[in-house]
C-alpha cells in the first residue's frame, strides 16, 4: 500500500513539474514579447497586419489591412488566414494590442502541455513525456517564433497539437474540429494537412476513410485558396507565388544545398535526441515542413532556426519524439533514467550555450532596463489622436493598428494622412524603415509642405498635422 502511495505521489509530482515548466515557458515568452513590443521591436509587418484584421473583426467589420500591394483590402488578399480571426474575442476583454502577444505565448506553451499529454498516453511513462516536453520548451526554434512579432504559424501550434491529441485519444469529432482550424490558418498548409491524414491512417486504420477525406479536403483547400479565394480578394493575383529551381535535380538539391539548411535540420533533430527518426509515420510530416521552407528560392529567412517558421515543426518533432521513443521503449527501458537525463541535458546545453536562446532575456535585468529608454517615442505617439489617420514607420505603426494607419511613403500627399510621425534617429533597426525609403528625404519634403504644420519636435522625433482647409 505504501509503495502504491509513493508511486502515485511521484506521478503527481511529474504532472506538477510539467505544469510548472509550461507556466515558466509562458511567463518567459510573455515577458520577452511584451518588452520587445514596448521597446519598439515589434512591427506593423507582421504583427500589425494581424492585429488590425483581428481588431476589425472584433468590431464586426471586414478584416481590412494596410498593405503596400493590397492595401485597403481584406486580410485574405495577402494570405488566407481565416482561423486567426478566431482570436477576435480577445479584444472584447481589452483593446490593448499586447493581448495578442500574451495569447501567442499561451498557445505555444499549451501546445507543449498537449505534447506531454500525448506522451503520457502513448508511453505510459510520465518521466519520458516530461523529458520530451522540456526538449520542446528549450528548443530555440519555438522560442524564436514566440518572440518574433505575432504570426499565424506560431499560434497554429496549439490546434496542431490538439489535432494529434484527438487522433491519439480516439476523439473523431475533436479531430475534425482542430484539423479544420489548423488547415484554416494558412493556404500553405496543404502538405501539412496531407501529412496529418497519413499519420491518422497509419495510427488508426479504422479511421482510414476519414484520412482519405482529410487528404481530399487538404488538396481542395489548397486549390481553392491559391486559385480562387485569394485572387478574388486581391484582384486576381497571388502575392507569394514561390520561385522553384527549374530542374528536378535542382529541386532535390535545394533541400540541403546551403549550410544554413543543413544546420537547421541537424540541430532540430539533435534537440530531440534524434528520436523522430525512429518513427517513419511522421517522416512525411517533418520533411514536408522543410520542403515548403527550403525548396523556394530567395527566401533565406525561412532556412534558419529564427523567426516564426520553426513553430509547426517544433510540434511535429515533439509528437514524433513521443512515438519514436515508443517504438524503442522496450529495448531501452532499463536505461530510461539515463535517456531522460540525456534528452533534458542535451536540450538545455543547446539552449543555453550553443544557441543562447532568446528566452534568456527573461532573466536579464539589462533587458528590462532597456525598456525605459523608449519613453521618448511614447511621448511622440501620445500626440496622435485615437481617431486620426496616421502615416509612420513600420515599428511605430504597430501602435496605430486600431485606427487608420498607412506606411510611410515619399508620396504621402497622395494619401493625405491627418498626421505624419517621423523618427529620424540614425542607426535604427532596418525593419523600422522597411518600405519607407529615406526618412531624411521625407522629412525635408514634409517640412517644406504648406499643407502640413509641425506640432511636435523633440530630438529626432517629429509630428506633422495636416492643416485644415481654411488654413491652407
Amino acid at each position: 500500500m505504501n509503495n502504491r502511495i509513493i508511486v502515485l505521489k511521484r506521478f503527481i509530482l511529474i504532472d506538477i513539474l510539467a505544469c510548472v515548466a509550461t507556466g515558466l515557458f509562458i511567463f518567459a515568452g510573455t515577458m520577452v514579447s511584451l518588452h520587445r513590443f514596448w521597446q519598439y521591436e515589434v512591427f506593423y509587418y507582421n504583427f500589425g497586419i494581424f492585429d488590425q484584421a483581428i481588431w476589425h473583426v472584433s468590431r464586426f467589420r471586414p478584416p481590412i489591412i494596410e498593405h503596400l500591394l493590397v492595401g485597403g483590402k481584406p486580410l485574405f488578399a495577402d494570405h488566407f488566414d481565416v482561423s486567426i480571426l478566431l482570436l477576435a474575442p480577445l479584444f472584447w476583454i481589452t483593446d490593448r494590442s499586447e493581448i495578442l502577444l500574451v495569447a501567442q505565448a499561451v498557445f505555444t506553451g499549451l501546445a507543449g502541455l498537449i505534447i506531454y499529454a500525448i506522451g503520457v498516453h502513448a508511453l505510459r511513462d510520465k518521466l519520458m513525456a516530461l523529458a520530451i516536453l522540456l526538449c520542446y520548451f528549450f528548443f530555440v526554434g519555438i522560442q524564436s517564433a514566440v518572440i518574433t512579432d505575432f504570426h499565424d504559424l506560431t499560434v497554429m501550434t496549439l490546434p496542431l497539437a490538439l489535432t494529434f491529441w484527438a487522433i491519439v485519444k480516439g476523439h473523431l469529432k475533436t479531430f475534425w474540429l482542430f484539423f479544420l482550424i489548423t488547415i484554416g490558418f494558412k493556404e500553405v498548409t496543404v502538405l501539412l494537412g496531407i501529412s496529418i491524414a497519413l499519420f491518422l491512417i497509419m495510427y488508426r486504420p479504422s479511421w482510414k476513410i476519414h484520412g482519405v477525406i482529410a487528404i481530399v479536403f487538404s488538396l481542395t483547400w489548397g486549390a481553392l485558396t491559391f486559385k480562387v479565394l485569394i485572387p478574388y480578394f486581391s484582384g486576381g493575383i497571388y502575392l507569394h507565388q514561390p520561385v522553384f529551381p527549374e530542374t528536378i535535380g535542382g529541386k532535390i538539391s535545394a533541400l540541403w544545398d546551403h549550410p544554413l539548411k543543413r544546420t537547421t535540420v541537424w540541430y532540430s533533430l539533435l534537440q530531440f535526441g534524434f528520436l523522430p527518426i525512429f518513427f517513419p509515420a511522421m517522416w512525411f510530416a517533418i520533411v514536408q515542413d522543410y520542403v515548403v521552407r527550403f525548396l523556394p528560392k530567395f527566401v533565406e529567412t525561412r532556412w534558419s532556426l529564427g523567426l516564426q517558421y520553426n513553430a509547426p515543426v517544433s510540434v511535429l518533432l515533439g509528437v514524433a519524439s513521443v512515438f519514436g521513443y515508443a517504438l524503442i521503449q522496450k529495448l531501452v527501458r532499463s536505461f530510461r533514467y539515463l535517456i531522460a537525463l540525456f534528452l533534458v541535458g542535451n536540450a538545455f546545453v543547446l539552449f543555453r550555450f550553443v544557441h543562447h536562446g532568446p528566452f534568456l532575456l527573461a532573466v536579464n535585468p539589462a533587458f528590462y532596463e532597456h525598456t525605459n529608454n523608449f519613453h521618448f517615442l511614447d511621448e511622440a505617439i501620445a500626440v496622435i489622436p485615437k481617431d486620426a489617420s496616421i502615416m509612420t514607420q513600420n515599428n511605430l505603426g504597430a501602435r496605430f493598428t486600431h485606427q487608420r494607419f498607412m506606411y510611410l511613403r515619399l508620396n504621402y500627399e497622395s494619401f493625405a494622412p491627418d498626421y505624419i510621425l517621423l523618427d529620424a534617429r540614425e542607426g535604427q533597426n532596418p525593419n523600422n524603415t522597411l518600405f519607407s525609403g529615406s526618412i531624411e528625404q521625407i522629412l525635408k519634403k514634409v517640412r517644406s509642405d504648406e499643407q502640413y504644420e509641425l506640432i511636435y519636435h523633440r530630438g529626432d522625433q517629429y509630428v506633422f498635422r495636416r492643416r485644415p482647409r481654411e488654413e491652407k
